[in-house]
């Protein structure tokens, strides 16, 4: 099993969709379905294709609007970011870039 490493700007993602989505309860449940994504993507690092940026992966995080992006380095995954799959695809390859 490879080891799941979340960068500080995932981090800072997932507190900011967390705190937004709490107002609603929904904060709960987002994180319930981040960990069941990263356990699957923890036993089966390559099963997300590739991103628009071509080291990332990129997969939904269960039924949510929300995206996981994230690279392979030898036995680690490295969380880069999570963000909203609604914004202009453009904006979401700019912040990615930014964390590489």
């Amino acid at each position: 099993m490879m080891e799941v490493i979340i960068l500080s700007g995932a981090e800072v993602d997932i507190d900011e969709i967390y705190a937004a989505l709490d107002e609603t309860n929904g904060g709960d449940k987002f994180l319930h379905s981040l960990d069941v994504k990263l356990g699957l993507i923890r036993n089966f690092p390559e099963i997300a294709p590739r991103s628009q940026v071509a080291v990332l992966r990129k997969t939904r995080i269960g039924k949510t609007v929300f995206g996981l992006f994230y690279k392979v380095e030898g036995r680690r995954i490295m969380v880069i970011a999570v963000q909203d799959l609604r914004q202009d695809p453009k904006t979401i390859a700019k912040t990615i870039r930014r964390r590489l």
